[in-house]
């Protein structure tokens, strides 16, 4: 595999005067058409864990992808998942692609199943990862929307978000913390912010 997690360049395809970025490597041979990921509320390339993507890169293609607005993608971020789901769709076909499978996590995932209902066409497999039906648990924590939106996220607010209570859960995420920031573009655009 020539490019990694680490080294895959950011690309972008243009769609309705928007460029949304991506990330696209791996085992482009493997007869399978690529793994298409969708992220978390606010998350982007940069916030998957590379023990997973490379992981999974190293059987197939994968393909990394900022929602519109969103990390590097430019244009006003969508405030409804069937619009988010269509971008998604629209991206999928820019990128010269008939069917993918999706992983979708957390928000990703709401977006994942509207894709999925919105494009079966475009759609073999779905994975969904730490998520729910749209709509949500009618009874969040409180905290969640403290944590969630907060300009920049702190290890704290990961862990709360992303990671059980235990100090094994907290110290997987504590690793996965130090593995998503080890992007070189990704540390220094963090530096300069």
């Amino acid at each position: 595999m020539a490019d990694t997690h680490l080294t895959a360049p950011t690309r972008f395809v243009e769609v309705e005067a928007n460029r949304f970025a991506y990330r696209r490597w791996g085992n482009a041979g493997s007869g399978q058409p690529p793994l298409f990921f969708l992220q978390h509320f606010r998350g982007g390339t940069d916030h998957w864990d590379p023990i997973m993507t490379d992981g999974l890169a190293a059987g197939r293609e994968v393909i990394l992808y900022d929602y519109r607005g969103c990390a590097s993608s430019t244009g006003v971020p969508r405030t409804l998942i069937e619009d988010m789901a269509d971008d998604a769709a629209t991206v999928i076909r820019a990128l010269g692609l008939s069917r993918v499978d999706v992983v979708g996590f957390s928000l990703g995932g709401m977006v994942a199943q509207d894709l999925t209902l919105r494009h079966p066409d475009l759609v073999r497999k779905l994975m969904l990862l730490g998520t729910q039906p749209r709509g949500g648990n009618p009874d969040p924590d409180p905290k969640i929307f403290e944590a969630a939106p907060r300009p920049v996220p702190t290890v704290d607010d990961f862990l709360f978000l992303f990671f059980g209570p235990s100090e094994a859960a907290k110290q997987a995420g504590r690793d996965f913390w130090e593995r998503r920031h080890q992007r070189q573009d990704h540390v220094r655009r963090s530096r300069l912010s």
